[in-house]
């Protein structure tokens, strides 16, 4: 087979949709976007493709792992977008930064990530979600966690698993070790792989020294130490001095002082490092009903001496979501919930299916990701999104009846070359009056035209015959002259096919007898 004849396949991991389910696509889409402006959220659009630098800020390595990117012809690094909050914020900081607070944006669109394909995860996929600027507190928290549960609901799905944490825990513990940033990501991003199944910590620690080889081993220069380690190490001089140590050998003594230096860090560093895994662990032990989790939780912070402040900010949500009527058996607190996306600071959430196995919505605070991407200042923010089709799925594990595609209710056809254009006008005054008209291109015989409708479902056969136009002296030939009226009194045949009836009607009546 030549390359020129040779099938093209399509991308591995990109979705085809058929009929149906492109339908039920875009009315899933729709009922989101419904429900969203329902709570005064406004759609806007925003490109598929951004500059790269948009997401390797702060996205994590999850998503960065996973991005599609690409040089153009002007030299930029672009991306196709891997998620639309970041690109939210880009617009906000482009157009509405002079604009009154809160504001309250709704979103869909396709998103891409070289994701391993398998049942509800394709490399490209569909979002919708919202994201509000400018609130701070619990009450925003809530608004936006009811309206993902309300949406949900509002779409059939009944049953559902609403799961809470706050990553602003763990950051006030990587915060007060002390660790660089980049183990500070790297833990974050590790946060939630140590209580994963065929994971676990010993996982977790072989990736560290994977990732970071050099951590435990690698002696900084002069000029990278910043000056507090500069009197360490002027410390650690004057101790060998008063207890009568002699630096010598084949390598200047500042040398053996900085290596001395170094690992005596990295043994700090290590012990640090394992305390925040200690920590993680524990984290992962704190899941369950909302009242007996944060009661256990207090306790496990005051052992790391770390305030209780984000647990309060839980309870004070939780209260907000019970004024919004979430049933709190479908609510489960996990303090081990990270996201895996560097710019949330504070509550995050999930939503999963009835089997608790499928993510259907996440999101979260990210009060800094504003200023992380050249605001003028820090804003709080917080929204969520859904995976269109992961949603799709649900409903039909569900039962829930998903919608089809409008049928085609009449197939017009001219019952002779002479009756085409007619035929045409009659069609096109049919859609025109809200009927679902087809046309026949291919000038079938009336059997033909019988046994094309009966495969496609069309309930009616509409046949269009040439008429004489009269005048003062009589009839007239004419083509298609009997349709120039366009008021709808023309008279045509109309086949019910279930029936094998016909009759001899005015569009007008057509109509009226296909709507019922």
């Amino acid at each position: 087979m030549s390359l020129e004849t040779r099938p093209v396949d399509s991308v591995r991991g990109m979705l085809d949709l058929n009929s149906q389910q492109a339908h039920a696509h875009a009315q899933v889409r729709h009922s989101l976007l419904a429900a969203f402006q329902l709570a005064g959220y406004s759609p806007i659009e925003v490109p598929l493709v951004e500059q790269a630098d948009l997401y390797l800020r702060k996205s994590g390595a999850e998503i960065i792992s996973k991005m599609y990117t690409f040089e153009d012809f002007g030299g930029r690094r672009l991306a196709l977008r891997p998620e639309l909050t970041a690109s939210i914020v880009r617009y906000y900081l482009s157009n509405d930064q002079n604009l009154p607070f809160p504001l309250r944006y709704a979103y869909s669109g396709p998103v891409f990530r070289y994701e391993k394909p398998q049942r509800g995860r394709f490399r490209q996929f569909s979002m919708a979600g919202v994201e509000l600027l400018g609130s701070d507190g619990p009450s925003a928290d809530a608004e936006v966690i009811a309206l993902a549960c309300w949406t949900l609901k509002r779409l059939g799905v009944e049953k559902y698993r609403l799961v809470i944490g706050h990553v602003g825990i763990l950051l006030e513990l990587l915060g007060s070790l002390g660790l660089s940033s980049r183990l500070r990501h790297f833990l974050l991003d590790s946060m939630e792989d140590v209580g994963r199944p065929g994971r676990g910590l010993d996982y977790v620690r072989k990736r560290l020294e994977e990732i970071h080889p050099a951590q435990r081993t690698a002696t900084p220069s002069d000029e990278m130490l910043p000056r507090s380690e500069d009197e360490a190490r002027a410390a650690l001089r004057a101790s060998l001095q008063e207890m009568g140590i002699e630096l010598s050998g084949s390598r200047p003594a500042e040398a053996i002082i900085g290596r001395m230096f170094q690992k005596q860090r990295a043994t700090d560093e290590d012990e640090r490092v394992e305390r925040a895994f200690a920590f993680i662990q524990g984290l992962h032990n704190l899941r369950g009903a909302p009242g007996e989790v944060l009661e256990r939780a207090r306790a496990f912070l005051t052992e790391y001496g770390l305030g209780d402040e984000s647990l309060s900010r839980l309870a004070d949500v939780m209260a907000a979501l019970a004024a919004y009527d979430i049933d709190e058996t479908h609510v489960q607190v996990q303090l081990a919930l990270g996201r895996g996306l560097h710019y949330y600071t504070d509550v995050v959430f999930e939503l999963y299916d009835a089997s608790g196995e499928s993510q259907l919505c996440g999101g979260g605070r990210y009060n800094e990701l504003v200023q992380s991407l050249g605001g003028r200042k820090s804003i709080p923010a917080v929204g969520f999104a859904f995976g269109l089709e992961r949603l799709r799925l649900a409903l039909e594990a569900q039962g829930a009846p998903l919608p089809t595609p409008p049928q085609t209710q009449v197939l017009v056809a001219a019952v002779s070359s002479s009756a085409t254009h007619a035929s045409m006008q009659a069609a096109q005054w049919l859609r025109e009056h809200g009927v679902r008209a087809e046309l026949d291109l291919r000038q079938r015989a009336v059997r033909a035209q019988i046994s094309y409708a009966n495969r496609r479902s069309v309930p009616f056969l509409l046949l269009v015959e040439q008429v004489a136009a009269k005048t003062d002296s009589g009839p007239v030939s004419s083509t298609g002259q009997a349709f120039r009226r366009n008021d709808g009194t023309e008279t045509v045949t109309l086949r019910r096919l279930a029936e094998g009836t016909e009759q001899a009607l005015s569009l007008r009546e057509v109509v009226q007898v296909v709507n019922g």
